[in-house]
């Protein structure tokens, strides 16, 4: 399966769906998720997610640098990209992210 092939504004529950069907340890390239990451911010236009913005929201899902992303990966930033979407601040994004770790340590 290619990310291409899917629609861009597919729901987070679906695409984790479709995910769970690849193989496991299947992974995506870097430019493949950029260009669905870019479908996917600004469904209207041809514009495209920088390699600074793409870097910036990898660095703040805790992803590490690489070439190749995990289904995992996939989805963590689907998150990050709908979060702005919607017109969210990284603020916001970073204090969410902080609440999650916070209640995953607390358990």
């Amino acid at each position: 399966m290619r990310l291409s092939e899917l629609d861009p504004l597919i729901p987070i529950i679906k695409l984790r769906e479709e995910l769970l069907k690849l193989p496991k340890g299947y992974s995506f390239y870097e430019e493949e998720l950029v260009d669905f990451l870019s479908r996917r911010r600004w469904t209207e236009s041809d514009r495209r997610i920088d390699r600074t913005t793409f870097w910036r929201w990898r660095n703040d899902n805790g992803i590490q640098h690489q070439k190749v992303f995990s289904r995992l990966d996939v989805l963590k930033l689907c998150q990050i990209c709908d979060h702005y979407r919607i017109d969210g601040t990284r603020s916001e994004y970073l204090a969410i992210m902080k609440k999650k770790h916070e209640v995953v340590l607390n358990k």
